[in-house]
């Protein structure tokens, strides 16, 4: 949306220091009643996925991407995890980084349920492993010289390899609901996916969750009960 889209504008500006502060953090949007009729997410499917994640490389950007799509998990927060961070199979989500780029040891929101610990599955512990190796001298799994990767230049490499593989391109907020839509399609239940996601409320998941099922698999559903 128009938000979106101006808020990478200044948000680029304040990366290449053209201006010192994104004053659309300065906005309170609550005021504002509009809400769009058309809100309707549409997540990458299984099958974009494999692509995308098989055809990124072992660069820090592709490292993020690829773990991205294995978590429930918002890009700043993405952006903030550290190696101490992980407990065996689980991956605490505590802190975030704002949009000016810099860690803050809260969660958006600042509620306790975006406080929480997400499993790691084998191919997730994978690729932190190459992130160890591409990236051995920071506590951060992705900082780059001194300072977290830039959310700007996430999206453009993910839309950079959408493009080439011939996928309709979605932002870091889509994927991390493909993930869960995923989850969802596969079993895991309305809750569960509170807790992974950090909603505050089910109505929140729900919310995002109501309109995940494909028009294909919903035209399969409806032509096997009314024939």
């Amino acid at each position: 949306d128009m938000k979106s889209i101006l808020n990478g504008m200044l948000y680029l500006a304040v990366e290449r220091g053209i201006i010192k502060h994104n004053p659309i953090n300065d906005i309170n949007f609550g005021q504002f009643s509009y809400k769009p009729e058309n809100n309707q997410i549409f997540p990458y499917t299984p099958a974009e996925r494999e692509l995308i994640i098989g055809y990124l490389g072992d660069d820090l950007y592709s490292l993020a991407i690829k773990l991205y799509f294995y978590l429930t998990i918002r890009i700043g927060e993405l952006k903030a995890l550290r190696y101490d961070d992980i407990r065996g199979n689980f991956i605490h989500v505590c802190r975030f980084v704002n949009y000016q780029n810099q860690i803050e040891n809260d969660i958006k929101g600042h509620t306790s349920d975006g406080i929480r610990w997400l499993p790691l599955t084998v191919e997730a512990r994978n690729i932190i492993n190459l992130l160890r190796q591409v990236n051995p001298d920071s506590d951060y799994l992705f900082y780059v010289d001194g300072k977290p990767i830039t959310t700007v230049t996430f999206n453009r490499r993910l839309k950079k390899c959408c493009n080439e593989l011939g996928i309709e391109y979605r932002s870091s907020h889509k994927l991390r609901f493909s993930t869960a839509s995923i989850l969802y399609q596969n079993g895991v239940s309305a809750p569960e996916l509170q807790k992974l996601l950090g909603h505050s409320t089910l109505a929140m998941t729900e919310h995002y969750l109501r309109n995940i099922a494909s028009n294909d698999k919903t035209y399969e559903k409806v032509n096997a009960i009314l024939t």
